[in-house]
């Protein structure tokens, strides 16, 4: 009796000590899809099929083991890659994460403690300028990120000499300039969430997809509530607008915290 569905001899085989392989006769064995085929549809060794002849399967026997070993090897390395970027990422992520709490502190001075304007502002510089650094550190994993952390940068940089003019129109031309600027950094490091994300949770990378286009929206609205202004409706865009750019801040938190747990369970 054969010692494969195939006839091959496992005495002779090179490949059974590195693919682990038990033998194809054995029921435990689940690899082989031609031992499949043949317990399928009831045979019990390949000559009995009327199709062997022509079945690819049965041409390629030989060197079925070596794709098998090739296959298994590609997934190795693919776990440990999946397993190097986790651990890249889950470092940076959580440093994205938590720098929310000084910046919130930071706006919280500017605009309540004016005494302390001045510390807040210091601290909304730091911040900026260490979130535009950490995206730079992430660009190993994504280029979007190199694009994001430079722009953050240079908008973070610009706020300083932006403080000292007293020209307020100059000043009010210069914080507008740069807030196309800051607006084009969110996209790229939205997108680069997002592209990182793609094949390990593709719903969440959708949703920072999603969350770009809704600041977008959401910035249009604030500064065409900003030119109707004088009139009630521009009031009432402006707010609407100020409102979701609020909302969209704790969900850019909330999807930054997710992003950092997904990749968190990779690196394990």
């Amino acid at each position: 009796m054969s010692e494969t569905y195939c006839g091959k001899s496992c005495q002779t085989c090179g490949y059974r000590a590195e693919t682990s392989c038990r033998g194809c006769l054995e029921e435990a064995s689940r690899e082989c899809k031609l031992a499949l085929c043949c317990r399928q549809k009831g045979h019990k060794t390949c000559d009995s099929c009327t199709y062997n002849t022509q079945c690819g399967m049965y041409r390629g026997r030989d060197t079925a083991p070596q794709f098998r070993l090739a296959q298994k090897q590609a997934v190795l390395e693919y776990q440990q890659s999946l397993r190097e970027k986790g651990t890249v990422m889950t470092k940076w992520l959580w440093v994205l994460f938590w720098l929310f709490v000084p910046s919130t502190i930071a706006s919280i001075l500017m605009e309540w403690v004016p005494p302390l304007q001045t510390v807040g502002v210091v601290v909304s510089l730091l911040c900026s300028i260490v979130y535009g650094v950490v995206l730079l550190q992430l660009a190993s994993q994504e280029q979007s990120y190199r694009t994001a952390g430079i722009l953050t940068l240079i908008v973070a940089l610009v706020n300083i000499p932006v403080l000292l003019i007293r020209n307020d129109i100059v000043a009010g031309m210069i914080v507008a300039i740069f807030a196309v600027v800051d607006l084009i950094s969110c996209y790229y490091e939205f997108n680069a969430h997002a592209n990182v994300l793609e094949g390990v949770d593709n719903l969440l990378s959708e949703q920072w997809r999603k969350l770009w286009k809704w600041m977008l929206g959401a910035t249009i609205a604030m500064v065409v509530g900003a030119v109707l202004v004088i009139i009630v409706i521009g009031v009432l865009v402006a707010l609407a607008a100020a409102i979701a750019i609020l909302v969209i801040s704790i969900l850019k938190l909330v999807y930054l915290y997710r992003t950092a747990q997904t990749f968190q369970f990779l690196s394990r």
